[in-house]
């Protein structure tokens, strides 16, 4: 159960006045320029938003502090925010509020979270799925219906205008929508234990080039026509027993000088600039080819609807076979393995470039003699060259990562389905007293279906199409009226609200905050939201969802019964703030 019991402002001579609350539905009227929306911001500022109160007029030279007291799952707390970011407050309402040192605003959200963030194994799974750290900040846009958000029913939620909280939307809904959580949780397991695998086999293919580099950087001052490959080693060790040993060694016979390796090497960079070159050509042939295709096709089919045309369809024909002739071998092209083979050689005159390097330095009988101790150094060391292992992991690491992301992006559709026939249903709850939602329930299979890509409710109704009738075929319904969109969209919220209050695991405050609610709608329609809130609280429960209402109506008006309410603006105040004088 969750309950805000009272909010207590204090100005700058420590006189204070409090709201008091009450559980279900909170109404508070008043007149333009009372501060409906500035209290229904300040709800969320208690709650840990970002926004500096001290730049607004409504709050300078006035407000100092606010606290309020709050009750959640059988704990009572008391929260307090000043004019300074860095110094709040947040305390069981038990402890001694003078033993209680202030905390920024980071420390501030993270025992807010951890408050209404209890079901630690379930976060594991979010952030498991996600791959990201969403707090009970992340699910407030669930909790906020201003009134510049009313009447969107693409991308429905009010907070999602703002991108630090779109971008955490569609991670939510995939979450939330999601049937594969276990198998998910399994993958991104055994993905981290590829990855650390990868980053030791990297690590270990680091060291073992780092020694191939270093042996025949020495082996080059002391000549002779060896290699080290990682694979020779016992030819390395010879060939150093020899030295050693004073033994006659042959010595490298180098039949190109370095002045021919570099022409070469220029002559197959050249080569391979070209031939790039024409495969990109061809790729961008291919293209347009297919555009050609496509519009002759098109051609074609409209040819044949015409028989007077006729002598036109034969040359069209002609034309499409010469374009899959062209495309045909312009694959082929782009698939020529020439260019590659052009690398491998130039990789390999790189490579003995690399090793004429020392041919006109001279080494002293030392540095010889170190190289060599070097060499039979780095030899002895024991590392296994894992190259095709790494590939095969890698290859695996992407095969997952695909697989990952296929099961994440998939929907329960049942789920969906449900969710569809919630808001339906408290939509069509107000037939009988509004005349828009009695409107759409005259179009035959009236219906408001959920659409997970872009947070979509869409009115929809039954298709007329004669040659494709079909009992479950419904086309989109486009209806302008705001009042219509904006009833549809509190049914949009009221149902989400349902869905993550009842599985009561997710890190969501459990209250409902809406500004100028009656703005779009006329005395017809109005007391429409005060039958869908009614339908709401049976359908979540009035102890499990606290709600704040803020309008200039009355609220009988709206058809709406609160359970506390309080005018604004009344012989000690102005307005939201006691303290600030209009």
């Amino acid at each position: 159960m969750f309950k805000i019991i009272k909010l207590t402002m204090y100005d700058m001579q420590d006189q204070s006045y409090t709201y008091e609350f009450s559980e279900g539905t909170n109404y508070f009227q008043g007149k333009n320029s009372s501060g409906k929306t500035e209290f229904y911001s300040f709800i969320d500022f208690m709650f840990g938003s970002s926004e500096d109160i001290i730049k607004k007029p409504w709050y300078i030279n006035s407000l100092v502090k606010a606290t309020m007291l709050f009750d959640y799952n059988g704990d009572s707390f008391y929260i307090t925010r000043t004019r300074n970011r860095n110094q709040n407050y947040l305390y069981y309402a038990d402890e001694n509020e003078n033993d209680i040192e202030p905390i920024d605003l980071r420390e501030y959200k993270d025992k807010l979270n951890s408050i209404f963030a209890q079901d630690i194994p379930f976060l594991k799974d979010i952030r498991n799925f996600t791959n990201e750290e969403l707090t009970y900040r992340a699910f407030t846009m669930f909790n906020f219906l201003g009134e510049e958000g009313q009447g969107r029913i693409h991308d429905f939620l009010d907070k999602c205008r703002f991108i630090k909280y779109s971008v955490k939307l569609n991670p939510i809904l995939n979450f939330i929508f999601n049937k594969n959580i276990e198998r998910i949780y399994e993958l991104k397991k055994e993905l981290d234990n590829l990855i650390q695998e990868v980053k030791e086999l990297e690590s270990n293919t680091q060291k073992y080039n780092f020694i191939i580099n270093q042996v025949n950087k020495n082996l080059q001052k002391v000549g002779g026509k060896v290699w080290y490959t990682g694979e020779n080693a016992d030819t390395i060790k010879k060939y150093i027993s020899d030295i050693s040993n004073m033994q006659n060694v042959e010595m490298s016979n180098r039949e190109r000088n370095i002045a021919d390796l570099e022409v070469m090497y220029n002559n197959l960079s050249e080569q391979i600039k070209v031939y790039e070159n024409n495969i990109n050509d061809a790729r961008q042939f291919e293209s347009d080819n297919e555009n050609r295709k496509k519009l002759l096709s098109k051609l074609h089919e409209l040819i044949l609807e015409d028989a007077s045309l006729d002598y036109l369809v034969t040359p069209i024909q002609e034309l499409l076979s010469e374009i899959d002739n062209t495309i045909f071998f312009s694959n082929y092209v782009i698939n020529d393995n020439t260019v590659k083979e052009l690398k491998k050689q130039r990789d390999r005159i790189k490579t003995e470039l690399r090793r004429n390097d020392s041919r006109f330095t001279c080494y002293t009988l030392e540095e010889k003699t170190k190289a060599i101790a070097l060499v039979e150094e780095y030899l002895s060391v024991e590392i296994d060259f894992a190259d095709d292992n790494l590939k095969e992991k890698k290859k695996k690491i992407r095969e997952l990562r695909e697989e990952l992301n296929a099961l994440q992006n998939s929907d329960d559709t049942k789920k969906i389905k449900e969710l569809s026939k919630a808001i339906t249903n408290l939509y069509m709850s107000v037939k009988d007293i509004s005349s828009v939602v009695s409107d759409d329930m005259e179009c035959e299979g009236f219906e408001i279906r959920y659409i997970k890509k872009g947070n979509i409710l869409q009115p929809m109704i039954a298709s007329d199409d004669v040659e494709n009738k079909d009992s479950d075929k419904h086309v989109n319904y486009y209806i302008g009226s705001m009042a219509r969109h904006t009833l549809i969209q509190l049914c949009g919220y009221f149902a989400f609200l349902d869905i993550l209050l009842e599985s009561d695991q997710y890190p969501i405050i459990p209250m409902f905050v809406i500004d100028h609610i009656s703005k779009p709608f006329d005395e017809k329609n109005s007391k429409a939201i005060g039958k869908i809130i009614a339908m709401a609280y049976d359908m979540i429960g009035k102890e499990n969802l606290q709600m704040f209402i803020f309008d200039d109506e009355d609220p009988d008006k709206l058809g709406i019964s609160p359970d506390h309410f309080e005018n604004l603006v009344s012989e000690n105040k102005t307005g939201f703030n006691p303290f600030y004088i209009q």
